[in-house]
């Protein structure tokens, strides 16, 4: 029997023995926050994750995706009617929650289709989130909340038209669209249609620029073609009614990384050309949100961000930015332990309602502030309802996005019989008496036995680099967790190891290119294990090679930037560190050595990168070769 929605509640709070992620501290009993529903045991069934072997990349495979939500250049006069109406109708799009998506349709995101291939690889569609060998992640209702502008709470998008006023609109909107059909280009393509109202004194011109808006950035229509599904959703904006178009948009998200995902796999079980072998792939949501979230949280992948003005939408960071070429994003997303943030919205000032200084309880009311419930939303289990999919969401998969800790996760059933009931559940009331915020600058650990169950039923079931996970890292990220609270099991408070290293040491840890090749190719009998294994020395020397890399960064004296606010993060984090334990060394001092190394190793590595893919595509012939009949 299911259990009934209203009887959830959100977090967990008891003591268990806590471990970091990397697996590379002791166990520290303290008290741990969960998010909700947890496994009772590690012995239930774990998820199915369909990994593949393909080790071509990108732009060697015969596969071309068509997206319709990306932000290709735009036109002047879309951006015209914007500045527009901007001064009429502000205060009202801020009412409903829509004034920075709008805003944001001013940046344009250079599409990087390497990266992209790389990440969906580890898309999970049971599960809804990503695949690491650290982890999982996922684009969460945070993410669409605080990168694209984009409202949480409110009427869900099939809300109907009952006012007969409305309705009338409605009806006008459709005429129009229909007259366009009519013109010799026979399709209401957003270029005409805007001309249609712009500059017109049309009373109509808000639901219509509304309209174009939901058609072009929200719910991407083919062709840039206004949609007339759109015009409820406009019009009750229109008036004032906020309406909830996070859970839509991720719903949507969710729906094209399953089919990006399915379509690489079916890629890599058909030789081009054969039955079943599919060419492209089109793609109906806002998807540049999936390249900003690897940008946001891979620090190995991230380009050089832009400068943006104090209270900017955090989106401006990546308005035509040049991507950083990566040689191989497969290997760069699979030992990027110590490259991956948690967190990283809570190093801009503009978030800081989301991420107090220091912990918080706070008592549930039904007039809680909208933001805070906003953020609690992100928290919880729940359905997505989009426009013709219904989508599973599960934070609780990946608690530590949240400032929370992780526990194995738990099977959550399906409330997705209508959008009527999969939106009751979406919008369920809070059961907890108390909701908890997690500081700004804690990092969230694992469950000793969270370490097991995924080294066992996760990592032994799929095609990772099982040693990446049990390395123990040489330079460690997190030598600073800001756990305050922990203690270790003998009751008395402590934190985690840290590693410091010389120069000496690094310096021995080098690759030399004729050891590494070694490493790749010395196994006379080349089997899946030797490949393993080749793997392992190769994503090993690609984690620390990243770690060397030196990226300038520059602040203006008269504006409010990304890296102001990354300088203030880390300076409020080394000072709550500081009061927990004695001051460490850092890695100042190696810093003008790594570099010269990186430089040195970026050509070696890849060399490598591409011998180890010639071997993967060798064995993929031989094995292709036996089950032939």
């Amino acid at each position: 029997m299911k259990k009934k929605p209203s009887e959830d509640s959100i977090i967990e709070v008891r003591e268990d023995f806590m471990l970091s992620p990397a697996g590379d501290s002791e166990e520290t009993l303290r008290t741990a926050h969960f998010l909700k529903p947890i496994a009772n045991s590690i012995e239930e069934p774990a998820f199915e994750f369909n990994p593949f072997s393909s080790a071509a990349e990108s732009k060697e495979w015969p596969l071309k995706i068509h997206s319709n939500g990306w932000r290709y250049p735009l036109q002047d006069k879309w951006v015209r009617w914007v500045d527009q109406l901007k001064p009429k109708y502000e205060s009202m799009w801020k009412q409903v929650g829509i004034f920075e998506a709008i805003m944001t349709t001013k940046c344009r995101i250079k599409k990087n289709q390497n990266l992209l291939f790389g990440v969906v690889e580890k898309w999970c569609c049971e599960t809804n989130t990503f695949v690491f060998p650290f982890g999982e992640a996922t684009i969460t209702l945070e993410d669409v909340m605080v990168l694209g502008g984009y409202p949480i709470l409110g009427d869900p998008v099939f809300a109907p038209l009952e006012d007969q006023e409305m309705k009338e609109v409605e009806k006008e909107l459709i005429l129009a669209r229909q007259q366009l059909y009519k013109s010799k280009q026979a399709k209401a393509r957003t270029t005409i249609w805007m001309d249609v109202f712009i500059d017109k004194g049309n009373e109509l011109e808000h639901e219509a620029f509304l309209a174009t808006w939901l058609s072009i950035f929200v719910f991407p229509y083919k062709s840039y073609v206004v949609n007339s599904s759109s015009f409820p959703i406009a019009i009750h904006l229109a008036r004032g009614n906020p309406i909830a178009l996070a859970p839509a948009i991720l719903a949507s998200i969710y729906k094209d990384l399953c089919l990006f995902k399915k379509t690489l796999v079916g890629l890599s079980k058909y030789p081009a050309g054969g039955e079943g072998f599919r060419m492209d792939v089109t793609l109906q949501s806002p998807f540049y949100l999936v390249q900003i979230w690897v940008w946001e949280r891979f620090k190995n992948l991230q380009p050089q961000p832009m400068l943006i003005e104090h209270g900017e939408p955090l989106m401006f960071k990546w308005h035509k930015v040049d991507d950083w070429k990566v040689d191989n994003v497969r290997l760069a997303l699979d030992s990027a332990m110590d490259d991956f943030l948690w967190r990283p919205y809570v190093r801009y000032a503009e978030c800081g309602l989301y991420y107090p200084n220091d912990k918080i309880w706070i008592p549930y009311r039904t007039d809680l502030d909208e933001k805070m419930l906003s953020f609690v939303t992100c928290m919880r289990v729940s359905e997505l309802v989009g426009f013709d999919s219904i989508e599973q969401y599960l934070p609780h998969r990946v608690a530590m996005q949240f400032g929370m800790d992780q526990d194995v996760p738990s099977y959550v059933p399906r409330f997705n019989e209508t959008k009527s009931i999969a939106w009751e559940n979406y919008c369920r009331p809070i059961s907890d008496k108390k909701l908890y915020f997690p500081s700004r600058l804690f990092e969230g650990d694992v469950t000793a036995r969270y370490a097991k169950w995924w080294k066992e039923s996760v990592l032994d079931r799929t095609n990772f680099v099982k040693k990446i996970v049990g390395t123990k890292r040489k330079v460690s990220s997190k030598k600073h967790r800001p756990c305050a609270g922990k203690s270790n099991k003998s009751g008395n408070d402590g934190g985690s190891k840290s590693r410091t290293r010389k120069v000496d040491d690094l310096h021995a840890d080098v690759p030399n290119e004729n050891s590494v090749r070694n490493c790749l190719i010395s196994d006379e009998n080349i089997d899946v294990n030797g490949i393993k294994e080749a793997r392992v020395k190769l994503s090993e020397t690609q984690g620390e090679n990243r770690r060397y890399a030196l990226r300038s960064k520059v602040s203006l004296s008269n504006k409010g930037s990304v890296v102001q606010h990354d300088l203030q993060f880390h300076s409020d984090n080394a000072a709550h560190a500081k009061a927990k334990r004695p001051v460490e060394d850092t890695d100042d001092d190696v810093l003008v050595f790594l570099k010269d190394k990186y430089l040195k190793n970026q050509e070696v590595l890849t060399r490598l990168a591409k011998q180890q893919d010639e071997i993967l595509r060798l064995m993929a012939l031989r094995e292709k070769s036996r089950a032939a009949p």
